[in-house]
């Protein structure tokens, strides 16, 4: 497909002034004179844990006339002791028929935000699958991206799937902390672990930025620019380490909307609460991950939970979290093919496009 002079023209300018933006940003981080303190993975930390980590996969095909979409959950149980690796899957399929009759009126946004809620809900419950004989639990997302809040709107009332049609996103919302609250009480240890970040904890811990700024640039730092830029001028170490802890005590402290629950939801929060939040850096060349934990953990416990981590992450990302990202992905040909193969011939409305399903 061709990229026109006049679309190369608007990105070069684009480019010019993301670059400008960011090197103010650069020039600010670049007179930052606290640093953070650190706890040092231990490399040798002994027997790694038990782990058990769990990822998913959704497509939402959109039609002229109905959607259908697909979730694939896999979690992996491995050890390093010599067990045998488990692999556990589940699935979710369904549809929505758009029809003038039932006189709904609905969001194609509202569709993908009801398969997302339900692709979290069998991640959740895939893991507990596999949560038998397992110390820690991985999480591909921070805890607060499971725990995102939605009490309206209703899901559409002919969204039909192979696992049964809550009413409304608080429904599968509930079912989510449930059985993460369930998980935690078993035992087993749930750590998330984020590859992209919503809030920045650290920027305003060491900036000195609070919600209510709209100074510029530091609006534009987020808490991996302000780890990388520590690390370059030397206020970071340049191996693996864990960032100190930062502690959410209170729900009306968690980011928005969860700050605002109220009676039964709230109660469901709670045992989740406080949260830990740091930053790791298994290997020196890798980026920095965001690990939130349920809990309040001091500094040696999770020091010590994180170096026992270090076996599986020794590339910089934990393994079984790559391993089931790897097991679930549906790529999106197959995923039509499938289809294909299955029958369906429902118009999409962009065949003369040269788009074919």
């Amino acid at each position: 497909m061709p990229i026109h002079d006049n679309l190369a023209e608007a990105l070069s300018s684009t480019i010019r002034s993301l670059l400008t933006e960011l090197n103010s940003v650069q020039n600010l981080l670049g007179s930052l004179k606290r640093g953070i303190d650190v706890i040092e993975i231990r490399t040798s930390a002994g027997r790694p844990p038990a782990v058990a980590a769990v990822d998913s996969s959704r497509k939402l095909a959109n039609y002229s006339m109905a959607f259908i979409y697909a979730i694939q959950a896999v979690a992996v149980a491995v050890g390093l002791g010599g067990s045998e690796d488990r692999f556990f899957v589940d699935t979710d399929a369904g549809y929505l028929v758009v029809s003038p009759r039932t006189g709904e009126r609905f969001s194609d946004e509202i569709v993908s935000r009801s398969v997302g809620f339900l692709s979290r809900r069998l991640e959740v419950s895939t893991l507990l699958r596999a949560s038998e004989n397992v110390e820690v639990a991985l999480f591909d997302g921070s805890l607060f991206y499971f725990l995102w809040y939605s009490k309206y709107p209703k899901i559409p009332r002919g969204l039909k799937s192979i696992k049964g049609r809550p009413t409304r996103l608080r429904d599968i919302w509930r079912s989510i902390v449930k059985n993460l609250d369930s998980l935690a009480k078993s035992g087993v240890v749930p750590v998330f672990i984020s590859k992209s970040i919503r809030r920045s904890y650290y920027v305003e811990k060491i900036v000195g930025l609070d919600s209510s700024s709209s100074t510029l640039p530091q609006l534009k730092i987020n808490d991996i620019l302000l780890i990388n830029a520590l690390r370059r001028i030397g206020a970071l170490p340049s191996g693996t380490f864990i960032l100190e802890p930062i502690y959410i005590e209170r729900i009306e402290d968690l980011p928005r909307p969860l700050n605002t629950l109220e009676g039964e939801d709230r109660s469901l929060v709670e045992p989740l609460v406080p949260v830990t939040i740091t930053y790791a850096i298994f290997n020196p060349v890798a980026q920095p991950y965001q690990i939130t934990i349920p809990g309040r953990w001091g500094w040696d416990e999770l020091g010590e939970l994180i170096s026992s981590l270090y076996p599986y992450s020794q590339s910089g990302y934990p393994d079984p979290l790559r391993l089931a990202h790897r097991l679930c992905e549906i790529e999106e040909r197959e995923f039509k093919n499938v289809l294909l193969k299955l029958g369906v011939s429902i118009p999409t409305g962009r065949e003369f496009l040269g788009e074919l399903v």
